[in-house]
């Protein structure tokens, strides 16, 4: 019965995207254009002269950002306006290897130390010279900002050298380092950028384009930095405009009238209508985006590890794939996307009765009312087959939706019940583990509030392994522990669609999605 409810769910959504899509195409018919000259040319036709090249890119995003400020945020929505605005000293390219940003070169004298010189001609955006005391200003304000002082977190300490090399020494051996330096918040911005503890609200970076305007809930846009220093990574395009329009269908449908050029996540439900449109083109490529769902460990019941293994059996992910992507990834059966070190199945499948089982042993054989929280098209879609699977063994619960900075900031507050949230992230484990599960990071990204004196142990061990190795043996071990303590449930790795004006050039997606923006063009 659960089944054909469910596919019923499937057939309505697809149905009133159809519906949405006819009712609102004629709406946006774009104005013919008139011919170059004054008087009709009959015989000489306007052709004459050069095609006009577009100088702008409309990139639709699904929500708002929720900071300018590179270290006021942690959420890929926001990442995209501040890759463009700022550098850091390394970045990862399309295949996810780390390559030098601003960083010249770099050693490790010792197994603790990093020497870090950096490119010489660098300027901000308003003229000033980027050097090591901005670098030295940066990573230090990094450490100190909530939403992403986990991520330097083994950085003891950050000394400049000369004026274009610093030295950044970690508490201990710490394997993953180069890769907490490609995060959007270990970007370099000018020296005294903002008060201590104060967010940036005028972007000031060096990267390849200026910021110039925020219209909360509606755009961002950007302008060509024609001083950049990277010849490789100049922007292709004038301006870069970020348009946030959170209803899926809208989306693309803004992009079949030309409203957009560039559709970030396109709604799985609309592939088959991009791809069947000679004037689009459809992007794919796996992705390491975990979508989960999550339970905080401070709110009862759900300190009782046995009802967190209960939601884990009592929810087929199939199913919820199926509604909420069209069945567009793979199923998660890991905190980790299979693509990660240390990657193992996990031991969790469907199965209803086992979940009635340990909900009874734990107390709620009578059942229990609970709430989930959401936001966006996507995760409502999510909230509502979860809510549904949790009804057939007892488990009651009502969906409140929110916007998508005031969820984020409210779940880092820990006021959520349960949610429902995605995570993507560079291909060491240690960036996606330690935010999630160090206790230290309650209050940041440890959404489920974990606090276990093991997993922080052992998050340590493998970080600080520098045999590759033995971290993979580390990392199975600690994912064999976590996944019987279940702060969450992994539904499914989504692969990420875009959809583009196939006129475009440059588009790219990496497994974290659009990427390299600044190379987009007509």
């Amino acid at each position: 019965m659960l089944k054909r409810i469910l596919s019923l769910m499937l057939i309505l959504m697809l149905a009133l995207g159809a519906l949405a899509g006819c009712a609102a195409a004629p709406a946006e018919e774009p104005a013919a254009e008139e011919p170059a000259g004054e008087e009709p040319a009959a015989e000489e036709p306007a052709a004459e002269e050069p095609a006009e090249t577009k100088d702008t890119i409309v990139v639709a995003l699904s929500a708002d950002v929720t900071s300018l400020d590179p270290m006021g945020h942690n959420d890929t929505k926001s990442e995209k306006v501040s890759f463009l605005v700022f550098n850091r000293l390394f970045r990862l390219n399309t295949d996810f290897e780390v390559v030098p940003d601003l960083a010249e070169s770099w050693e490790q004298p010792t197994p603790e130390e990093w020497v870090i010189k950096i490119k010489e001609g660098v300027t901000f955006h308003d003229g000033s010279d980027l050097t090591a005391d901005d670098v030295v200003y940066s990573l230090n304000r990094s450490k100190e900002m909530p939403k992403v002082q986990q991520v330097l977190s083994e950085v003891a300490s950050v000394e400049k050298v000369d004026e274009y090399t610093v030295k950044v020494t970690t508490n201990t051996p710490f394997a993953p380092f180069l890769y907490t330096l490609v995060h959007a918040g270990t970007s370099i911005v000018p020296e005294n950028a903002a008060p201590a503890g104060e967010e940036i609200t005028d972007p000031v970076g060096s990267g390849p384009y200026t910021f110039k305007e925020w219209q909360s809930g509606d755009k961002v846009t950007l302008e060509k930095f024609d001083g950049y220093f990277d010849a490789d990574n100049m922007g292709q395009t004038q301006n870069i405009v970020f348009r946030i329009i959170p209803e899926g269908t809208s989306r693309t449908i803004a992009l079949e009238t030309g409203e957009v050029d560039v559709v970030d996540e396109l709604e799985t439900i609309d592939i088959e209508k991009v791809e069947s449109n000679p004037d689009l083109s459809l992007l794919t490529k796996p992705s390491t985006k975990l979508d989960f769902f999550a339970m905080n460990s401070e709110k009862e019941p759900f300190g009782n590890e046995m009802v967190r293994q209960a939601f884990n059996y009592a929810i087929d992910k199939e199913a919820v794939m199926e509604v909420a992507i069209n069945g567009a990834g793979v199923i998660a059966d890991s905190i980790m996307a299979p693509s990660f070190l240390g990657y193992k199945p996990g031991p969790y499948s469907y199965d209803p009765e086992k979940a009635k089982e340990l909900l009874a042993a734990a107390g709620y054989g009578d059942g229990l009312d609970i709430v989930i929280w959401a936001s966006g098209d996507e995760r409502k879609r999510i909230a509502e087959v979860v809510q549904a699977y949790l009804l057939d063994v007892g488990v009651t619960s009502s969906i409140e939706m929110f916007e998508w900075g005031t969820y984020i900031d409210r779940i880092l507050a820990g006021e959520a019940q349960t949610f429902v949230l995605a995570w993507t992230s560079n291909p060491d484990p240690d960036a996606t583990l330690t935010p999630h599960y160090f206790s230290g990071n309650i209050g940041g990204m440890n959404f489920s509030r974990t606090n276990d004196p093991s997993i922080d142990e052992q998050l340590k061990t493998a970080r600080e392994e520098l045999d590759l190795e033995k971290r993979r043996t580390l990392y199975e071990a600690f994912h064999a522990y976590v996944m019987e303590k279940a702060p969450i449930v992994p539904l499914f790795v989504k692969s990420n669609v875009t959809g583009a004006n196939a006129a475009l050039k440059g588009v790219e997606l990496s497994p974290q999605g659009l990427w390299n923006i600044e190379k987009i063009h007509y």
